[in-house]
């Protein structure tokens, strides 16, 4: 007979989160194994929007939520803590209506999605107290001994899928042989989307001191671009999607090998498809080619991974981009046929020493520009560079995985506290208001 897994996105516990395509890819990769291994299995992902949910700008939307009270810690944020997903009343039907697994496991993400995680465990417990549990992803890999102190009888899925999996009861049967991890498996069994994932390469070649990719992903490699043209097409055929948003860390890298190639494939088998880019691009592997392929091939969202354009951070940022670089790049992207508004550039606020003063300056920088700028708050990424530097000041971050929040840490550090935050909110989105059309 054959086994059973019961497969877990959980719930998030937050201040924001929104559904800009996101995905638990590493849960579709595990699914793929069990269905290489002829495992059955159910999949209950928490993060689902119905497919009644209203869809705002390309297929993106808000995540259903409760609002709950705060943690202590956040008692001084003016705002609003919620639980993102699901009900508690339908992720008790889902599982009730579950066939017994022989085992369970469930995602992990931000490390201060803790509660959330805790949560989605505890109410699993209720109905299968004793079937062996597995947390993996994220946070089981960056904080392993706060998942294990918490939940001490279950297993953790951390570090490269063929060392782990050697590590857990029943789950060591599973045979890696000729397998090719795949998305295909949750897109067949799984009907409803609004959106798809792309993902053509693993790992990142640089080494952020903000970043842990080299920690959840050790080594770059790039996928089989057969592979992923048939995960896009198969959404893109099957459902009609048409949004879909690279979850690449280095999605540039020898674009010549990898992402060039991808983009004239996938326009011959699924032409009018629009591709999405939510993590920040290496701005300097950009060039016209690049760029002119990007716009003929359907590229619609652009997010320029800038942070800062300071050489006090460039040890930081791993010298991503100077000033002169950013203007080069826009205006290379403008001449192929991007406008402001399709354009996106991040930047960073909490960096070492770094004040309000500071970050203001960069954004006005990134305004003159005439494109969105989007500040990102720090939050500090456990086995990290940067990490091991707020420790010295902040130890408490050793041991309270909600201290990493964004939205609470910058509020800590020196000079910074939550009308700094408010200020470069509210500049950044006045600025960015500028560059619409008036109605």
């Amino acid at each position: 007979m054959a086994k059973h897994a019961l497969v877990i996105n959980p719930w998030v516990t937050d201040f924001k989160l929104y559904d800009e395509w996101m995905h638990p890819v590493g849960l579709y990769f595990l699914i793929s194994l069990l269905h290489h291994n002829q495992w059955e299995y159910t999949f209950i992902n928490c993060l689902q929007r119905e497919s009644s949910s209203r869809s705002k700008r390309f297929s993106t939307g808000n995540f259903p939520h409760t609002v709950i009270e705060k943690p202590l810690l956040y008692s001084q944020i003016p705002r609003r803590y919620k639980r993102y997903g699901i009900s508690k009343e339908l992720f008790d039907t889902l599982i009730s209506d579950s066939k017994p697994p022989d085992i369970i496991f469930v995602g992990s993400a931000m490390t201060y999605w803790f509660d959330g995680l805790v949560e989605t465990i505890e109410n699993i417990k209720k109905h299968f107290p004793k079937t062996p549990l597995v947390v993996g992803g994220t946070s089981a890999t960056l904080i392993p001994d706060l998942v294990q102190k918490k939940f001490p009888d279950t297993f953790l899925f951390a570090g490269p899928l063929s060392e782990t999996i050697k590590t857990i009861p029943l789950f060591n049967s599973l045979s890696l042989s000729q397998w090719s991890p795949s998305f295909i498996p949750v897109f067949t069994k799984k009907k409803h989307w609004h959106h798809g994932p792309i993902l053509t390469s693993l790992g990142c070649p640089f080494r952020c001191s903000y970043c842990a990719s080299s920690l959840l992903s050790p080594k770059y490699h790039p996928r089989d671009l057969n592979q992923v043209i048939e995960e896009v097409t198969h959404l893109y055929n099957s459902y009609g999607i048409a949004d879909f948003a690279f979850y690449d860390d280095a999605l540039l890298f020898h674009p010549e090998k990898q992402f060039l190639p991808f983009l004239e494939k996938i326009n011959s088998t699924a032409p009018n498809i629009r591709l999405h880019t939510p993590n920040g691009l290496h701005i300097r592997w950009l060039n016209p080619k690049v760029l002119d392929a990007m716009k003929v091939f359907g590229i619609k969202t652009l997010r320029f991974g800038y942070e800062s354009g300071s050489s006090k951070y460039s040890s930081d940022t791993y010298g991503k981009s100077t000033r002169q670089e950013l203007i080069e790049k826009v205006t290379q992207s403008k001449k192929c046929g991007y406008n402001a508004t399709e354009i996106g550039v991040y930047v960073m606020a909490g960096l070492p020493g770094q004040t309000v003063e500071e970050v203001m300056e960069e954004i006005e920088f990134v305004a003159a520009q005439k494109v969105l700028v989007k500040p990102v708050f720090i939050s500090p990424v456990p086995k990290t560079p940067l990490f091991d530097h707020f420790v010295q000041s902040a130890p408490q971050i050793l041991h309270n995985p909600l201290t990493h929040n964004d939205t609470y840490f910058i509020t800590q550090l020196p000079g910074w506290g939550t009308n700094a935050v408010d200020e470069i909110k509210i500049c950044a989105k006045e600025r960015n208001n500028s560059l619409y059309p008036k109605m």
